[in-house]
């Protein structure tokens, strides 16, 4: 691999997660020399989707290159049932479901990459609670044929959901008054909507922390999001998820939309040091600034900037950067031999069935962090038929979060007559960016050429603050006098096969 020593890079990217993918992909078509790398032998670092050996291999190697992400990974096989060839399973590490108003699905239109990928309904919202499940309705068509509501209880949800629409001129709450309210204040107080009608609006805020918690004006902001993108892209639903592993998926193609224009991929290969060049300051011909990199291979790099995250780039220091403070996010992935058919039903009469669905699970312990269940069909083809997959996640820092995931998984399967159907679970815990509503992320450059990707907050939704701080990198790389239009902005490229 002498090449790669001779060549000068513009940037090293280390790791394949979803922002390094998209730097790569943004950078791949300007001209500049990039090299990306990643330790593992596939694609999505932090956001991989793996086969059932290679979970099982991710697990182990956890114990011998302990990260900033995640740690503590264990995994049981609670059944003596039959599970499928390892291949059958792609199980994310961080799923994310993409609403139909984020701008990421526009960004990805524009980079021309949709066209390798195919999305699946969101469209199932339930809450389980005393063991059983409720459906939840998601719009005011859905409030006003819910005939389990009376019409005292449907006429909050109507105040709320018009607010939160912002229609008409019924507004109590001054908006500068939002941000000094919990959403559960606010429901109280404002909109009178009962307790056992809170939880459906915290589920579909997504909200990570409580409805104590989060801030009304940011509640209402996600709500909101959920609202308006209900039937954006057809009746019944409002968000997607990638086929064939969601975010890792994604990333996959993005790496290879890199490859073809241009860019330079090593799976395999870690970086494992880097250093300012001192040993070339004689050669005329190579700036004195560069960056010197060592690969597990023992080959030499030199790069005019370096970009990754805490855990892709060596002996970074996160106390050395703008990092948000962390929190601990337990999370767990489950194999189910049921394929639970209850709980997708078709959106609609001219609606997709959806291939995912959203569980809050409402414990009554109103102080305590919300416990969502992530059920993904076979349809998304990260199971064999007949199975499922869920995915259990608890923002909690208090040791008795495991027990409480562990819980909530039993019971919602009891509930379903599924208890014995539990196949295989991995459970482990990621470091996540504490939630702060108020901020969004941002890039650290802890040297003048290095750029570090920070934390991701614990989000079910994908956000689109990875966006703002992918661009930050990208004019990082090309200079600020490039145009923000044309961020993953590419034009077709069968003209170039024509000539």
């Amino acid at each position: 691999m002498e090449n790669l020593s001779d060549e000068v890079w513009d940037v090293v990217i280390a790791g394949t997660g979803i922002p390094q993918s998209l730097l790569a992909l943004s950078l791949s078509r300007s001209g500049k020399k990039v090299l990306h790398v990643d330790r593992h032998g596939y694609y999505g670092g932090n956001d991989a989707g793996l086969s059932l050996q290679d979970a099982e291999d991710w697990a182990e190697d956890l114990k011998s290159h302990p990260g900033t992400v995640f740690k503590d990974a264990s995994i049981s096989k609670p059944s003596d049932g039959v599970l499928g060839l390892s291949r059958s399973y792609t199980l994310s590490l961080n799923p994310q479901i993409i609403y139909a108003q984020s701008k990421f699905l526009p960004t990805l239109v524009s980079s021309r990459i949709h066209a390798q990928l195919e999305f699946l309904a969101v469209g199932s919202w339930w809450v389980h609670r005393d063991g059983s499940l409720h459906k939840i309705p998601s719009t005011r068509e859905d409030v006003f044929n819910d005939e389990s509501l009376s019409m005292k209880d449907k006429r909050g949800l109507m105040k709320f959901l018009r607010y939160v629409l912002q229609e008409g001129h019924e507004s109590a709450i001054p908006m500068e008054n939002e941000a000094h309210m919990s959403l559960q204040m606010a429901l109280d107080t404002t909109f009178k909507v009962p307790p056992s009608l809170q939880s459906p609006l915290l589920a579909l805020a997504l909200s990570p922390v409580p409805a104590t918690s989060i801030p009304f004006d940011q509640a209402l902001a996600r709500i909101r999001r959920h609202m308006r993108s209900m039937g954006y892209f057809g009746p019944g639903f409002g968000a997607v998820i990638a086929k064939y592993g969601g975010n890792s998926e994604i990333s996959q193609v993005a790496c290879r939309a890199g490859a073809v224009g241009g860019g330079v991929y090593l799976l395999g290969h870690e970086l494992q040091s880097f250093d300012t060049d001192t040993a070339d300051t004689n050669d005329q011909s190579i700036a004195p600034s560069l960056l010197q990199g060592v690969l597990s291979d023992g080959t030499k790099i030199k790069s005019r900037f370096l970009a990754g995250t805490f855990d892709d780039l060596p002996n970074m220091d996160p106390a050395s950067t703008k990092a948000n403070s962390a929190s601990a996010v337990w999370r767990s992935i489950n194999i189910v031999a049921d394929p639970l058919p209850s709980l997708f039903p078709q959106t609609s009469d001219n609606g997709p069935v959806p291939a995912v669905a959203i569980v809050l699970v409402d414990t009554g312990e109103a102080d305590n962090s919300p416990i969502y269940l992530q059920i993904h069909s076979e349809d998304t083809g990260e199971c064999p038929n007949r199975q499922c997959v869920i995915y259990a996640s608890l923002q909690a820092d208090d040791s008795s979060s495991k027990h409480r995931l562990e819980a909530a998984v039993e019971s919602f399967l009891g509930s379903q007559g599924a208890a014995a159907a539990l196949l295989w679970s991995l459970s482990y815990t990621a470091s996540a960016a504490t939630a702060n509503f108020a901020a969004g992320l941002s890039l650290s450059r802890p040297r003048p050429s290095i750029l570090v990707f920070p934390p991701q907050p614990y989000d079910i939704a994908f956000s689109d603050d990875v966006l703002d701080v992918v661009r930050d990198a990208w004019k990082t790389v090309l200079g600020s006098d490039v145009e923000d239009d044309s961020f993953l902005r590419f034009e077709e490229r069968e003209h170039e096969v024509d000539d």
